[in-house]
Order: C-alpha cells, then sequence, then structure tokens
C-alpha cells in the first residue's frame, strides 16, 4: 500500500525536528550560546553548594582547590574555623527543624576538610538566611566560614595538629612544656597510638630570632630533645626518632610582635609512615 505523498512529506518534516532537536541537546558539544553549551562551560569556584533540604553538598572537581585555599587563610597557624550552615525559610531535614539542616551541613563541610584540619579545631553554628535561594535555584552556597585567630601570651604552649604533623609552641626562651593534664594526656595518646608501629619521628626545632643565630639553634634543638625525651620515656626507641634545628631562620610568623614570636617558638613533629 503506497502511502500519500503529504503523509510522507509530514513524517520527514517531523522526523527532521526531532533529530535536529536531539543533536543540538545530547551530541553536539559546542553549538553556540545554547543552554547546553552553556552548562558544559560552567566553571566553579569548588565551594561546597546544597540542593533544597539537602545536608551534603553536591560533588565539585574543584572542591579540593577551594578546600587548599581556604586552609591557607588560616588552617595551619593554629587557628579554629568557625563553619556556619545556612537554612532557608521552608527547609527542613528528615522532619527536624532547619537550624538542625544547618547545623548538619556544617558538620559535612567539617568532614571533609578532614584530615588537613582536625575536627578539635573546627566550631559549628546555624543561621537562617534571607538570600532568595528557593527550591527550584538548584544547589546553592549554604554555609560561611571565619577564621578564629589563635592568640597566646609569652608564658602559654600549646599543641597544634595538622595531617602528619604535631607542632608544639613553647613558652618565650623555654625548653619544656606545659606540664598540664590535656598535655600530658595528649602526648601519651600519641605514644600509645605509635608504640607497636614502624612508623619513625622527624622533630624539628624552632625558635624566635631573640638572641644569636649560633644561641638559636642551640635552643631549638633542645626543644627538640626535650620532646624526643617524653617519647623515649613512655616506650618509643630512640633511632626511631631523628632531631634537628632550625634555629630563626624558618619563622611562620612575625618576630615583630609577642603573638608571631610565640608562633615561632616551636617544635615540629612529623610522623614519618
Amino acid at each position: 500500500m503506497k502511502l500519500p505523498l503529504w503523509l510522507i512529506g509530514l513524517l520527514f518534516a517531523a522526523y527532521s525536528i526531532w533529530a535536529i532537536n536531539y543533536w543540538h541537546n545530547y551530541r553536539c558539544d559546542d553549538c553556540g550560546s545554547g543552554a547546553a553549551a552553556t552548562t558544559a562551560n560552567v566553571q566553579t569556584s569548588g565551594e561546597p553548594l546544597f540542593r533544597w533540604n539537602a545536608d551534603r553538598p553536591e560533588p565539585d572537581a574543584n572542591f579540593k582547590t577551594w578546600k587548599k585555599n581556604l586552609l591557607a587563610a588560616g588552617g595551619q597557624g593554629g587557628d579554629t574555623l568557625v563553619i556556619t550552615g545556612h537554612y532557608r525559610a521552608g527547609e527542613s531535614w528528615n522532619g527536624k527543624s532547619g537550624q538542625e539542616l544547618g547545623l548538619a551541613r556544617a558538620a559535612a563541610i567539617r568532614d571533609l576538610l578532614a584530615p588537613e584540619l582536625p575536627a578539635n579545631r573546627v566550631k559549628l553554628a546555624a543561621a537562617a538566611v534571607t538570600d532568595g535561594v528557593t527550591e527550584a535555584s538548584g544547589p546553592a552556597a549554604s554555609a560561611a566560614f571565619n577564621w578564629l585567630k589563635m592568640v597566646l601570651k609569652k608564658e602559654d604552649s600549646a599543641i597544634i595538629e595538622s595531617d602528619n604533623e604535631v607542632i608544639f609552641l613553647f613558652p618565650f626562651n623555654s625548653t619544656e612544656r606545659a606540664r598540664d593534664a590535656q598535655v600530658e594526656d595528649y602526648l601519651k595518646k600519641l605514644v600509645d597510638k605509635h608504640k607497636a608501629s614502624s612508623a619513625s619521628f622527624t622533630l624539628t626545632g624552632h625558635t624566635d630570632d631573640v638572641g644569636t643565630p649560633e644561641e638559636n639553634i642551640k635552643l631549638g634543638l633542645a626543644r627538640a630533645n626535650t620532646i624526643k625525651a617524653i617519647l623515649t620515656e613512655n616506650g618509643i626507641a630512640a633511632n626511631r626518632i631523628a632531631t634537628n634545628s632550625k634555629g630563626e631562620a624558618e619563622p611562620v610568623a612575625d618576630n615583630s610582635t609577642d603573638e608571631g614570636r610565640q608562633r615561632n617558638r616551636r617544635v615540629v613533629l612529623t610522623v614519618n609512615r
């Protein structure tokens, strides 16, 4: 049975429209300024973005770069990061309040920043925002980040953890750590964790710029040996620990202030696995 010419023409036209639409939407990688091309070329900052009601951010290939930049702003100096998760009117999470959604978003970002930024240097908060984002808006930035600067007095000591390093800060002109319960407990746990492993340790002493370079090399080494003694007293073999001193040669902060000098009076313990 022959089809009428008008019907053949109609079918051909319909097929042509479908083929053109399919090509532009699914096959064409560079078809001008259409929606498909725009989507393919979008560049993100890597900042975590959340869908409506979602407590987990969308995957983003640029997240590692964003994370590196965020940590560079304070993560290496012992500062504490406050992550404030945002929520909007109408949002909820597992039947719970919007505030709990904000906290869940902050916690999700905290987990993504580990192990470079330990959880004990992160504080979580939540806040309601009116930024015009709606359920139809798609993934949106839903957190704020604020570094709380660590401030120490000359007589204070501190411990800073980051990934495979531990930094011990020393009081002015001192080779001894503070004999407080928190420090003692931390060192005991560190030894217990690595006593049975094959890990070795490198201890590098540093000083501020008060005194001569020669004196500061000796002081930095004395500080490194202080930490070494604590490790060996608690069961780490001495041949697993290497010590050295940089003296005042590698400051991480400005030596013109008390705070800067305090950050420079340190021993860096590196775990070599």
